[in-house]
């Protein structure tokens, strides 16, 4: 899962983004986000806030915050979307607002 910096205010949906432009921007892995040791904030977020329910979105929702966050950084609830079909999306919601504060 690639996170492409915003353009214009806009996120892309990582799977529809041409390889091609990857290679114009700089591009983070899930895996480059930490520091070392230490976890990106969104990353602390969604532990702290037991997002996780099977594991397999988790990925693109943390970059989707990630982007969100860099975009908007005190973001409302109007601005946090849906971005998992599962049931954790208030859990979602409280993370991205406590990687905000943390970030803030």
């Amino acid at each position: 899962m690639l996170h492409l910096p915003a353009r214009r205010g806009h996120r892309h949906p990582d799977l529809f983004v041409p390889g091609v432009e990857g290679r114009r921007a700089h591009v983070t892995s899930i895996e480059g986000l930490a520091t070392g040791d230490q976890l990106h904030s969104v990353q602390e977020a969604w532990i702290e806030e037991d997002v996780a329910q099977c594991g397999f979105c988790q990925p693109g929702q943390i970059m989707t915050a990630c982007t969100l966050l860099a975009t908007k950084p005190q973001p409302t609830d109007d601005d946090i979307e849906n971005i998992c079909r599962c049931g954790t999306y208030y859990r979602i919601r409280a993370a991205i607002k406590n990687a905000a504060a943390r970030m803030g």
